[in-house]
């Protein structure tokens, strides 16, 4: 379709890690994606797990595709006071040690691991809360655990919203534990905004941009919650300023992006 409308080169971008858990989703992607490897002529993606996903072990090793990092608007994601205590006057949470998550409601999110790990946040600490952002199909069944929990009353259902940087200033912690992710573009998010984050080991150690992320398998809830409720002394203004030098920063990816198109 694209050689017929005019297109001289076809670019391919990876954005994840797996095809989900859906059959029909896995046998789709195994045609389409070596269709894909031998009619692009530009391979990008935001990981080395993405890379091999979708393109291959062979070409991701000899150098075939192109890392694009998932850069952002230092200075829009950066951290706020003036926002966080906006934010937090919204909920009710100002006095509340706030532990975010940005997310669809989905399998893939892993939200049942979420709940359990706030749990013994909340035991360590009496005034946490969880503030979970987004939709999707699983919404009602997290709502449903939180209940069953006895937690409805501590965790905040923001929805969708277009704040999102105020909302992770707003936050104390971050956590992360998704089954799988090509690179999430939250976690590089949340970082920009000063947080500290605690995301599963199945994500690409690429996602740790600036040191404060901590990996951890998706077992011991507790070691979650110890690791999620420690006393860290971070400038958040300061890390914003360090990412200009991570190639995070979108005036130098869009640069990148170009000069990878249109060189033969």
């Amino acid at each position: 379709a694209a050689i017929a409308g005019g297109a001289k080169r076809l670019c391919a971008r990876s954005c994840n890690s797996s095809p989900g858990e859906s059959l029909a989703k896995r046998i789709v992607n195994v045609p389409f994606r070596k269709a894909l490897c031998r009619t692009a002529a530009v391979k990008f993606a935001p990981s080395d797990l993405a890379a091999r996903y979708t393109f291959g072990d062979k070409a991701y090793e000899n150098n075939e595709v192109i890392l694009l990092h998932n850069a952002l608007d230092l200075g829009v994601f950066r951290y706020s006071e003036e926002n966080r205590q906006k934010i937090r006057k919204e909920f009710g949470l100002e006095e509340a040690f706030v532990l975010g998550h940005v997310g669809r409601f989905t399998r893939q999110k892993n939200h049942p691991f979420l709940i359990q790990v706030f749990q013994k946040v909340k035991e360590m600490n009496p005034d946490a809360k969880l503030l979970l952002v987004g939709t999707g199909e699983l919404e009602e069944d997290v709502r449903r655990r939180c209940a069953d929990a006895g937690i409805a009353g501590d965790v905040t259902f923001a929805g969708v919203r277009d704040d999102i940087p105020s909302i992770l200033s707003a936050c104390d912690v971050f956590c992360l534990p998704s089954l799988h992710e090509g690179m999430p573009n939250v976690c590089i998010e949340a970082q920009a905004t000063g947080l500290y984050c605690v995301i599963a080991d199945t994500i690409t150690r690429q996602a740790n941009v600036t040191g404060n992320v901590t990996y951890l398998p998706l077992e011991d809830e507790t070691a979650w919650a110890r690791s999620l409720s420690e006393e860290r002394n971070i400038d958040r203004a300061a890390v914003n300023e360090s990412m200009k030098d991570s190639d995070y920063d979108m005036n130098h990816e869009i640069g990148n992006f170009v000069n990878s198109i249109f060189t033969e």
